[in-house]
């Protein structure tokens, strides 16, 4: 995948009241950046995804800085929602502003987009990611490409995804080689027609930038009616129980089709196979 395309915008400082600088660019940017990326994310959430992006390491300090942003109109404050814990939090025009004006803009959504956010969509966002959450527990993660980045990068891309898939994981092959293996994130809170489904196989099979598909759903049923509609020859497709993932990691069994019939295995070994596939496609 390529990296990330700014928005090319004349660095400035953020935020400044008379000479005073009201917000910290090596610690709230980073905050601004994480909730932008995540569209919804719960404060819980936000102290789980944030390590490594900024130099704030105490819990209390960003919880004023979470406040100070409100104040400032950056974020905004959403409905709680069941059953994540706690208040969620998305990004403002203002705060996408301060985002630009800092060289850390990104092509998918702007200070200029009409509506930031479909309330409706806040499950799907913050399921999402929990379900980053357990990978970066689970897997070795090397970057995670949210759905944002990867609209602004297919936007800007020569050769963009077949489809804006949720999430794009890159992970250290199993193998413990150098090697990387991109994989696509889905997550499916509710199964769609046959016919979106079959335009789904369809760009799969013309589908370059990717090695493997992971669809998470969160019951049984719709893990069965999933691995029976979304299958790909050329990009493995494996079907996961979300909650089975958060607690048994690579472990946890996956639906995958292997020679027209659906067999279970684990995450581990649908990722050792996927390795596999990989290697024999470049040679």
């Amino acid at each position: 995948m390529q990296r990330q395309d700014d928005i090319p915008r004349p660095a400035r400082r953020p935020v400044t009241h008379m000479g005073r600088f009201l917000l910290n660019p090596a610690r709230d940017l980073p905050l601004l950046q994480l909730v932008r990326d995540a569209t919804f994310i719960s404060r819980q959430q936000i102290e789980l995804l944030i390590a490594g992006r900024t130099q704030e390491l105490n819990y209390d300090n960003r919880n004023r800085r979470i406040a100070n942003l409100v104040k400032r109109d950056q974020l905004q404050i959403c409905h709680e929602c069941f059953p994540y814990p706690g208040r969620i939090f998305t990004i403002t025009h203002a705060g996408l502003n301060t985002l630009q004006i800092s060289g850390m803009g990104i092509l998918s959504v702007t200070a200029d987009t009409e509506m930031l956010a479909d309330i409706r969509q806040m499950p799907h966002f913050l399921g999402l990611n929990e379900i980053e959450i357990a990978a970066r527990e689970a897997l070795s993660v090397r970057r995670w490409i949210g759905d944002r980045q990867l609209k602004s990068l297919n936007i800007a891309a020569n050769r963009p995804t077949q489809k804006d898939y949720d999430s794009i994981a890159e992970i250290a092959a199993p193998s413990g080689s150098d090697a990387v293996i991109y994989l696509g994130i889905e997550y499916e809170r509710t199964i769609k027609s046959k016919d979106r489904y079959a335009q789904i196989r369809k760009k799969l099979d013309a589908e370059r930038q990717i090695q493997g598909l992971l669809y998470f759903v969160d019951n049984e049923e719709n893990a069965v009616i999933l691995s029976r509609e979304v299958y790909s020859a050329l990009v493995p497709v494996g079907v996961v129980i979300a909650s089975q993932f958060q607690s048994d990691g690579v472990n946890a069994t996956l639906r995958v089709v292997q020679d027209r019939s659906i067999v279970r295995t684990s995450v581990k070994d649908y990722l050792t196979s996927v390795q596999r596939l990989k290697r024999h496609s470049e040679t």
